[in-house]
């Protein structure tokens, strides 16, 4: 009987634990209403790729590192239970609803799927260490542009919509968007990545955390597991932004921008 009992305390208690994509719209929801106050009442969340407010019916959590890449992990690591998959490939919210630009079609799926398409391939090519040698730009450009995006998301995850609504992440949107052409006016300090060979360390600390920021004068280096990527910064998103100063030094002025080209 006590047995039993124990059983079914434990499905309650996990029916009652919120699923993670309820975990993920509660934290990026209270994080984005530092902002924009009304998401809340409204229901509401900003896809940081495209930036759209939606409900969350068209929000699916997404998988930054791809599912391929961590199937390949040491199977130490996929044994442990302190390195859960959603821990060894870090989480957020992205859209899945069809995305329109001046009236005409876009993509279907919604920038979830976007990523999947265009940026899992590439960096499931470094993080596994298959990388060739590319004969074009174009296979060169898929790298460091599938880089710039994962270490945006990554950036997202760890400090909030800050990083989304200055203007370099205006800049990383809309790169994201362009998967195979750098943005115009994008640094050249911005179009490189380097990567080494993939971790075999069932006991590496990476597993657990796969991302590493470091800040410099209008840049953050990014570490992904096994490549870095600098990524531009309008400002150090550590700096808590002044909220009731009449007079707003310029070093924490900060203006949300919520530029959008899908509806």
């Amino acid at each position: 009987m006590s047995g039993t009992l124990i059983e079914a305390d434990t499905a309650i208690a996990d029916i009652d634990r919120p699923s993670l994509k309820e975990q993920l719209w509660q934290k990026m929801q209270a994080d984005l209403a530092k902002f924009v106050p009304d998401v809340v009442e409204r229901n509401r969340l900003m896809c940081c790729a495209c930036g759209r407010f939606l409900p969350p019916e068209h929000f699916d959590v997404d998988h930054m590192i791809s599912q391929r890449a961590i199937k390949r992990d040491p199977i130490e690591v996929r044994e442990n239970p302190a390195t859960p998959a959603n821990v060894r490939a870090g989480t957020i919210l992205l859209c899945t609803k069809p995305l329109h630009y001046r009236g005409a079609r876009f993509y279907s799926n919604g920038c979830n799927s976007w990523k999947g398409k265009n940026f899992d391939g590439p960096m499931t090519q470094i993080f596994t260490g298959r990388v060739g040698q590319h004969r074009n730009k174009h296979g060169q450009n898929a790298l460091i542009i599938g880089g710039l995006a994962l270490a945006y998301l990554a950036m997202v995850a760890k400090f909030g919509y800050v990083v989304t609504l200055m203007q370099s992440g205006l800049v990383l949107r809309e790169q994201f968007f362009n998967p195979s052409r750098f943005r115009n006016g994008l640094g050249t300090k911005f179009k490189a990545i380097f990567f080494g060979q993939p971790h075999t360390d069932p006991d590496d600390p990476i597993w657990a955390n796969p991302f590493r920021f470091e800040f410099d004068e209008q840049s953050c280096l990014v570490t992904v597991r096994n490549f870095v990527i600098y990524l531009p910064l309008s400002r150090d998103p550590r700096v808590p932004i002044a909220r009731h100063l009449k007079l707003v030094p310029r070093r924490h002025a900060f203006r949300p921008n919520f530029d959008i080209w899908f509806t």
